[in-house]
């Protein structure tokens, strides 16, 4: 099905609410053709226990063009075209969207193979053709009788306009990416951002953290059967440096902890058999962020455990021992007792 135009054919002045009325007439019935057209292809015996024909596909694709409003294009993205802002979208993006379209944006999930239809390839040419603003409306509104559901309550304004630009950019980073990285490269990239996708229902997301592997150590912890690294971001780091917290300001917003457990088990093969660190267990997370976490200390919490078998991480849960919420006052309770240290129980060990 060609590309349906954008531009709205010149008119004279006196008919431009008559040229309005016969594009939104124009509009219904190519919906009406659309929606037409998959029912009949369903009545032929398609269902949605198989995959989607190449024609199914390239209809309820017709219909997310015909679902966007004439108006919408006429939106101008408020930002600039930016390598940092189009950074901040793709952290938008693990974070929300990546459990469907995949960490790579091209629908390679089960969850999104799995869909009728399935999850678009977000660097595909039907993809691409649309404008930041007509993305911006699918994004925030949704697409009804397809997968795609509406973002409105849950991604700001903002975050979705540094989307539609970390997804236009799609395409220079796999240019860019398939130029550097050889096949074996890229295998592990796409393993290594497999957790990025994880988000804590209004709470923390793992990309948020992106990089936690390689910050300082503050402190270790052995505790029963379970050893620690506790990890600070270059912020959080700073404060303590500063006598934070106990010349007792608080931890800035922006201070951030990675508290990565592993189960401790006994090395007979070193002198004095010490306790070291075996598989790994989880990652606990904090951030500092005062307006957002407002109503639990400023601080948001999150767990993530880790399945050594399947080399997976998923949310913490209420089986888990200790048992965790799935919300982003995960932890704070048990925090509270350190409410004068600004909520953190680890001080930075000297070294």
């Amino acid at each position: 099905m060609p590309e349906r135009k954008r531009k709205a054919v010149g008119l004279p002045a006196i008919g431009a609410r008559c040229g309005s009325d016969r594009s939104a007439t124009l509009k219904h019935k190519l919906m009406l053709g659309v929606i037409g057209a998959m029912l009949g292809a369903s009545l032929q015996g398609c269902t949605a226990g198989k995959a989607p024909s190449e024609g199914e596909t390239s209809l309820a694709n017709a219909a997310k063009d015909v679902a966007i409003p004439l108006e919408a294009g006429k939106m101008k993205n408020p930002l600039p075209d930016t390598e940092e802002v189009a950074s901040q979208g793709q952290e938008v993006f693990l974070g929300s969207c990546a459990q469907c379209h995949g960490p790579e944006a091209r629908g390679d999930t089960n969850i999104g193979r799995n869909m009728a239809p399935p999850a678009m390839d977000l660097t595909s040419a039907h993809v691409q053709h649309w404008s930041d603003a007509e993305l911006f409306w699918i994004i925030q509104n949704g697409v009804r009788l397809t997968g795609m559901p509406a973002w409105k309550s849950s991604i700001s304004e903002n975050d979705t306009w540094k989307l539609t630009r970390y997804i236009h950019n799609l395409p220079r980073l796999d240019a860019a990416s398939a130029s550097t990285a050889g096949p074996s490269q890229t295998r592990t990239v796409t393993s290594a951002q497999d957790k990025y996708t994880l988000k804590v229902p209004n709470g923390l997301a793992f990309a948020e953290f992106r990089g936690y592997e390689g910050w300082p150590v503050i402190a270790l912890s052995h505790n029963g059967n379970a050893v620690a690294a506790i990890l600070g971001n270059p912020v959080m780091i700073e404060a303590y440096k500063s006598g934070i917290p106990g010349n007792g300001k608080p931890f800035p917003d922006g201070a951030k902890m990675a508290k990565v457990h592993w189960t401790a088990k006994v090395d007979v093969g070193e002198p004095g058999a010490p306790t070291v660190p075996g598989p790994q267990h989880d990652v606990d997370f904090m951030v500092k962020d005062s307006k957002r976490f407002a109503d639990s200390g400023g601080w948001g919490y999150g767990v993530f455990e880790y399945d050594a078998a399947s080399g997976q991480f998923r949310l913490g849960n209420l089986t888990d021992k200790p048992p965790q919420a799935n919300d982003a006052k995960c932890g704070f309770t048990c925090h509270t007792k350190v409410k004068t240290k600004d909520y953190v129980f680890t001080d930075y060990g000297r070294r």
